[in-house]
């Protein structure tokens, strides 16, 4: 994941590489997101968490602390 300066103007896509895909929402859609995670985290057994949600549970905790930051701060932590 990675952020893209929504303060210049639209001058279409970044360079976008062929794994990744452009979205664009809201900071609160951002949070709701970053919440649903939390709470699949907790609802859903790890054992059972890959095959349910499409991640692991490692990989979903790193997604909603990336989006935390970058709700946060605006950038994405190195």
């Amino acid at each position: 994941m990675r952020l893209v300066d929504a303060s210049e103007p639209w001058s279409g896509l970044p360079n976008v590489s062929p794994d990744e895909a452009v979205i664009a929402v809201s900071r609160d859609e951002l949070a709701g997101l970053a919440n649903s995670i939390g709470e699949a985290l907790q609802a859903v057994d790890d054992w059972e968490f890959d095959t349910r949600v499409g991640l692991l549970p490692k990989e979903a905790r790193q997604l909603r602390d990336e989006i935390g930051h970058i709700l946060r701060t605006g950038f994405r932590p190195q």
